[in-house]
């Protein structure tokens, strides 16, 4: 039995669907019950608990074997995370996969990357196998771009004509499934990546020519970006430290293309352009 933490989100539900198509037995914690229902299907066992309610996670422990463990950006992840950590040895646990952000280590440069490296040297403290996914930006995020690509045939970022090695959460969760179901890959850390760095005018390139009408990058001041952020919903706290990476582009640090996809699933990454295709009526409405 693996049990999956943050089993509705871009990598948890991917990793969830891989494992049930492999005919492993998969357990989520989960907050809301039916939402689960209806991104997971009917395969998965659910149990409702919550990382902020300790008692919860240790019952949705009892009998895994295993651990696949992801939190969103949030203000308390540190927590959210240690509360499953230190749940998992107690409960039998054998191996942990959590995934964290490429570069994360007690030393990252930027604040979440020292967030993920705190809790990186955690498991690591428990003594329980671990493999540690460390994912660069999500083709997934673009999806947040779909409204205004529809409406106004344009998205906006700070990132200038910077690359980044956008990786397509199926990718990170085919390693995830890989690392959870095969043996090889206890305490390793995995750096992961696509198998292209691309600027944001070629993406808005590749859209104009799968979508079939014109798309534009917009190039934002990170002032702005900050400020479209908060006016979406965001804490001003999550929208300096979503700045904090979008600022690593321009410096040249979001272009490093790792092998990890390929070394480890046997197939390579998905592209931009697969993406998109694949999520097109996202972007066309």
């Amino acid at each position: 039995m693996i049990l999956v933490i943050g089993a509705t989100g871009n990598i948890g539900s991917e990793v969830t669907r891989q494992l049930v198509a492999k005919g492993v037995g998969v357990r989520a914690l989960v907050r809301d019950r039916a939402k689960a229902e209806a991104v997971l299907g009917m395969k998965v066992q659910l149990v409702a608990g919550d990382l902020s309610r300790p008692e919860t996670v240790a019952a949705a422990m009892d009998g895994a074997d295993k651990l696949f463990l992801v939190t969103p950006l949030h203000l308390d992840q540190i927590a959210m995370k240690s509360a499953a950590i230190q749940a998992a040895k107690p409960a039998g646990v054998k191996h942990i996969v959590m995934s964290t952000g490429i570069g994360a280590g007690p030393d990252a440069g930027v604040e979440i990357g020292r967030w993920h490296g705190k809790n990186q040297e955690e498991v690591k403290a428990t003594g329980v196998a671990y493999t540690f996914l460390q994912p660069t930006f999500f083709m997934q995020n673009m999806l947040m771009f779909a409204g205004t690509i529809r409406e106004q045939g344009a998205f906006y970022m700070p990132l200038g004509d910077s690359k980044v090695s956008w990786v397509d959460a199926r990718d990170i969760a085919q390693v995830g499934v890989v690392a959870l179901t095969e043996a090889g890959h206890e305490n390793k850390d995995y750096p992961i990546t696509g198998g292209e760095a691309v600027s944001c005018a070629e993406m808005a390139a590749i859209l104009s020519d799968v979508l079939g009408r014109g798309v534009t990058y917009v190039d934002t001041p990170l002032a702005a970006a900050k400020e479209g952020m908060m006016s979406a919903g965001m804490t001003e706290k999550l929208a300096d430290l979503m700045n904090e990476l979008y600022a690593l582009g321009p410096a040249g640090h979001l272009a490093y293309v790792a092998d990890t996809v390929k070394a480890v699933t046997g197939r390579r990454p998905r592209t931009f352009r697969q993406f998109v295709e694949d999520h097109a009526a996202a972007f066309k409405g």
